[in-house]
């Protein structure tokens, strides 16, 4: 990006609102805030004999006093309980007593003054891709939390009176919005942050930083008067898919948390009413989130939980409908793992452990062996019936040899686009096998606008087909294409030696969509350990079309042999075979003519990626073509076990080196509904 564009993206929100720069916080006056308190509540009655005569300093001292003594409802933390911990110390905290402030994973240096609604990859001589993101997470005060933590294990003052002195200045600097929510870049109040922050890094804060001679009763009311606030813009203003989820458990915390106020009970009502409403309409009956992504997934479900998490600590009750609605959101965590009890990174979802839900899903559902199994990594309980296993709704299918951690395990995308977070990755697969992954994808890579975000976002990150070197373009389409009603057609059968599923794409290609060729993936799985593609394409002409198979491996480098590609670990390999196919090659960390051949990794810093061999099969034909692949997933030393496939028609032989050959029928998809 040019530096004359980001002068502009820093300068353009103050072109747009010339006088928010005037404007300060928090605009929830003081008399108006305490006319806000159900002063009738017989332990606020010195809060309201100092209201009563107008007394505000009296007023303040009071609430302060009343919520310092507190017993109920329940903190997460005793807040008397400080300085257990004198040797505690996190970087986090120390950083932000110096005013270094991290975000997204990178640092920023302030002066004195914090500018909150700052953004260094926007500055003209950033070395960083221009991302949103580092603004809007910054807001979210995860280096506050850090602070509240480190003065309760120690008691050391300075962390409180830090806090406190930023408290001041972002409730002073940030006014909330009044006509409209602000989710636009630069924004300290997206409606997400507002969420986030008072339904998990506020609520913890508040207690930890009580006992504080720093956190006085000015500053004890600010941070009330700002949590009023946040309750009246979340009331206001909310979105759909996750951020809801995240903006009703931020509101539903402040009127559980807070019942001392006369809007309390309408405040939880209304964030519980919307989140039961969101069970079912962000919720597939077979249990996955319309995002689509597991790593959202269970975003929206640590909100749905939010509420009930505080039922012990606070007495509220929810809907008797709500809890049971969440079984099959742990069902669909559960069923579709990889093995090791990690989530499957499709779209834009890391693989992050279940286990932290598994040990909740136990405990609200006490009769289910496998979430107890799960829970515990395995060591009680029992684990699923099912080993494969298909979500209709969500279009992905889930092939398992096993539970063990060494399973055969493979993940294919059949379904719709997804709700938001989507790549364009239609009838791509993921396989992992004896505790590792072996055929990867382009997983999620941070916000920004680099080359690296549009790869992953791109059908060229993925193990699919591309057609005439032309990614998927389902992003085109109308938005109400992205979610269905009923599942897509599709193909599933599950036995004991064999699993098939089957789907199709035929959105268009491209920029503009065309609608080049149709293509149809059947995937097979017999068991234990070897997997057959079979993929059909069909033009929508006459002419000669290239189609390209893609399949990025989990390894340092590959061998080519003949159409054979094998990977070169120390330790698990996989085997790709291609039968009937022009050539095959590799690329590997190429970012001309297209970005091809990487991976993200975390591990390299923000942004990081590494390259990764890719294995790209391509054909150059006329008419119906099909490529037949099979994928043998091997112990260290172990040889490939299969010899061939063969398509007549629609019967596939599959001839292994070590026994008789497996005879496979392909079978028609239905129609779309």
């Amino acid at each position: 990006m040019s530096n004359r564009l980001r002068l502009l993206l820093v300068l353009l929100p103050a072109f747009l609102h010339p006088a928010a720069a005037a404007e300060t916080g928090p605009r929830l006056a003081e008399p108006e805030f305490f006319n806000r308190l159900d002063l009738e509540r017989a332990e606020l009655s010195a809060v309201k004999a100092a209201v009563t005569h107008s007394d505000w300093p009296a007023a303040r001292h009071e609430l302060a006093a009343y919520f310092r003594r507190r017993a109920r409802p329940r903190w997460e933390v005793e807040p008397q309980a400080i300085g257990r911990e004198p040797q505690y110390r996190d970087p986090a905290a120390e950083k932000a007593l110096a005013h270094r402030l991290s975000s997204i994973g990178i640092e920023w240096q302030f002066g004195t003054n914090i500018d909150w609604g700052f953004n260094p990859t926007t500055q003209p001589d950033s070395k960083w891709p221009v991302n949103h993101e580092w603004t809007w997470q910054l807001n979210r005060h995860a280096h506050w939390l850090a602070l509240a933590r480190a003065f309760h294990a120690t008691g050391e003052e300075r962390y409180a009176r830090e806090f406190a002195a930023q408290l001041r200045s972002w409730v002073s600097s940030c006014p909330v919005p009044e006509a409209s929510a602000n989710n636009r870049a630069f924004s300290r109040w997206r409606t997400i942050e507002a969420g986030i922050r008072t339904g998990s890094v506020w609520p913890e804060i508040f207690p930890r930083v009580l006992a504080a001679r720093s956190f006085d009763d000015e500053s004890l009311v600010l941070m009330l008067r700002s949590f009023v606030e946040h309750a009246d813009y979340l009331m206001k203003f909310h979105t759909h898919g996750n951020w809801l989820t995240m903006e009703a458990n931020g509101l539903y915390h402040i009127g559980a948390l807070f019942p001392e106020f006369k809007d309390a009970a309408r405040w939880r009502e209304t964030a519980a009413d919307r989140l039961l409403r969101e069970l079912d309409a962000q919720v597939y009956p077979d249990g996955a989130q319309m995002e689509l992504a597991p790593g959202y997934h269970a975003v929206a479900l640590r909100n749905f939980l939010g509420p009930v998490r505080l039922i012990a600590r606070t007495g509220f009750e929810l809907p008797a409908a709500y809890v049971p609605k969440l079984e099959k959101m742990f069902d669909y965590l559960l069923l579709s793992m990889q093995p090791g009890f990690h989530m499957p990174p499709l779209n834009d979802s890391g693989s992050g452990s279940i286990t932290g839900y598994m040990d909740e899903a136990a405990a609200l559902f006490p009769a289910r062996e496998d979430f107890q199994w799960a829970a515990s990594g395995g060591n009680r309980g029992r684990p699923p019936t099912p080993t494969s296993c298909a979500f209709p709704c969500a279009g992905q299918f889930f092939m398992r040899s096993g539970w063990d951690p060494d399973a055969v395990w493979l993940g294919f995308e059949a379904g719709p686009f997804g709700l938001g977070h989507q790549h364009e990755d239609k009838l791509s697969v993921i396989l992992t096998a004896y505790g590792m992954p072996l055929l990867i994808e382009g997983g999620v890579y941070t916000y920004d606008a680099s080359q690296w975000r549009r790869y992953v976002l791109g059908s060229h990150a993925h193990n699919l087909v591309l057609v005439d070197g032309l990614e998927q373009n389902r992003r085109r389409l109308p938005r109400e294409t992205f979610v269905v009603q009923s599942p897509l057609p599709h193909l599933w059968e599950s036995s004991a030696d064999t699993d098939y599923a089957a789907g199709r794409y035929d959105e268009g290609w491209g920029k503009n969509g065309a609608p080049i060729a149709i293509h149809t993936r059947h995937v097979f799985f017999l068991k234990p350990d070897c997997f057959v593609i079979v993929d059909q394409l069909e033009p929508a002409d006459d002419r000669p079309h290239t189609y390209e198979a893609l399949f990025h491996l989990n390894s340092s480098s590959a061998k080519i042999e003949g159409l054979r590609v094998t990977t070169a670990n120390r330790g698990p390999n996989l085997e790709v075979r291609a039968f009937g196919v022009g050539d095959v090659r590799i690329v590997q960390g190429q970012n001309e003519p297209v970005v091809q051949g990487w991976s993200p990794d975390s591990s390299a810093g923000y942004g990081g990626v590494r390259p990764v061999p890719t294995a790209i099969f391509r054909t150059t034909a006329p008419g119906k073509t099909t490529l037949l692949f099979g994928l043998s997933p091997l112990r260290p030393e172990q040889p490939s076990r299969l010899a061939s496939l063969e398509l007549a028609g629609d019967e596939l032989s599959v001839r292994f080196t070590d026994g008789a050959p497996r005879r496979l029928k392909l079978k028609p998809l239905p129609a779309k509904p």
